[in-house]
């Protein structure tokens, strides 16, 4: 399983195309907290990784941060098998819940031929984008 370092939340952050703001919020800390995080200049609290993987809709984050960051956590883990695919498989389910919450909003705003909320536009489309990377990626790890 790859290193899960600092470095990491940021990248999961950018590619989301999420303001540290917003992530921070989530998480309930300040920005410059979630910075220091992001620089390596402090390290998140377990409760607080596992906030962020639910944020950054990556389930496996809390794991690849224990057993990257604690020696402790290492030394009891038994790595019986490979959690990529279990994984990859939960995400595209959550990625598309999160479209199907919009789905009966976009079909009533499209009944006329026309999106008229931009907001609701906007949304669907980042869920949509997501779930697409999700299931590109489940089948990658399928195949």
């Amino acid at each position: 399983m790859p290193e899960c370092t600092n470095s990491e939340l940021k990248t999961a952050r950018e590619t989301l195309k999420l303001p540290r703001w917003k992530l921070a919020a989530a998480v309930n800390v300040s920005e410059s907290t979630l910075e220091r995080w992001e620089t390596g200049e402090s390290q998140p609290h377990p409760d607080e990784v596992d906030k962020l993987a639910d944020a950054l809709n990556d389930p496996a984050l809390w794991h690849r941060w224990m057993l990257s960051n604690y020696d402790s956590y290492r030394r009891r883990y038994i790595a019986s098998t490979n959690l990529q695919l279990p994984v990859s498989v939960m995400r595209v389910g959550q990625q598309l819940k999160d479209v199907l919450k919009l789905q009966d909003q976009l079909e009533r705003d499209a009944i006329d031929g026309s999106i008229d909320d931009l907001h609701l536009k906007d949304r669907y489309t980042r869920e949509v984008k997501a779930a697409m990377a999700a299931l590109g990626d489940s089948l990658h790890q399928l195949l």
